[in-house]
Parts: structure tokens; sequence; C-alpha cells
């Protein structure tokens, strides 16, 4: 397997600890209980950052390689871009709600729970899709020359200083989602 695919596949498992760590906090909602705000606002800050941020391009650019690869293949793919905006739109719309409540709004908690859970189940689907299909056609369609191509374009990535600060303020983030977790 391709260390890039090892990788993205590595992210995914981390996404699904958060979207439990999620899942938890919109239960205390849902049976009326007070949720870890300092949680919620960490995932969310991870939710909008680490995806679009890092592991969307990554994706991405393992993407591009196999629409140019596959020919008839690609329908099953056609999605994955624009499925990509959906989410970022998702994370952004609980990211706001929750700033309404905690802005003091009379926002139905209904409303802001159906927001996480749309946007959860979005990104669990999304995975699923990129795991169990668009991975192993990458892996079937693409040749060494090209996974070398895709890794060199994200150590050329990796290497630009802005990139380099916001991967170290999300790795950060993700830290402290695990250490609010366990207290």
């Amino acid at each position: 397997m391709p260390f890039i695919i090892e990788k993205l596949q590595q992210e995914h498992r981390e996404f699904r600890e958060f979207l439990s760590l999620l899942d938890a906090q919109l239960d205390k909602f849902r049976r009326g209980r007070a949720p870890n705000y300092e949680l919620i606002d960490a995932l969310l800050d991870f939710f909008t950052s680490f995806p679009d941020e890092w592991h969307h391009q990554k994706e991405d650019l393992v993407y591009d390689a196999v629409i140019v690869k596959a020919g008839p293949m690609t329908d099953s793919l056609t999605n994955l871009r624009a499925e990509h905006e959906r989410l970022e739109t998702g994370a952004r719309g609980f990211e706001n709600r929750m700033a309404h409540l905690r802005r003091g709004s009379d926002l139905p908690m209904s409303e802001i729970v159906t927001s996480g859970e749309t946007y959860g189940r979005l990104l669990r689907h999304h995975m699923v899709k990129e795991d169990q299909v668009f991975f192993p056609i990458a892996e079937k369609i693409l040749c060494d020359e090209d996974w070398q191509a895709i890794d060199t374009q994200i150590g050329a990535q990796r290497e630009n200083p802005a990139q380099v600060d916001k991967m170290l303020r999300i790795r950060s983030v993700a830290e402290a989602i695990s250490e609010i977790a366990t207290e």
C-alpha cells in the first residue's frame, strides 16, 4: 500500500475518533445536559481546519492523478471534490450554530444537534467511500511513478513555511482534543 494512502487512512481513523467525541457531546445536548464546550470548540477548530487545509489537498492530488488515468471508471469518483466542499460547508454551518448558541441565541437545541449529526454522517459516509472505493481504485490504477510524483508534490507543500505553521497549529489542536477528552 502506498504511504500516502496509509497516511490518509490514519487521518480517517483520527477523524472517526474525534467524531465519536463529538457524538458524545451532541448526545449531552439531546438529553438536556451541558456539553463540554471547550471540547466542542477544539473539535470544531480541528474539523474546520485540518480537512480543508491539508487532508483534502492530499486526497485531491491522488484524485487528479486517478482522473487522468481512469477514463470511464471516473463516474464513481466524480462527487469526491464536491463532497469536500459540502463537508467544509457542513462544518462551518455547525460552527456558526454553536457560535450563535454561545452568544445567547434562542436557536432550538434540536437544530444545533441536527447540524452536528448531519456533518458527522456526511463525513463518515465520505470516508467510507474513499476507503472502500477511491483508495482501492487509486492503488489499482496508479503506478510507482505516479505515487512518487504525488509524494514529491506533498513534500513541496509540507516545506512551505505557511503550511508548516498551519500544521503545527492543527497538531496542537489535535493534542488539546485528546487532553480535554481524557479530563
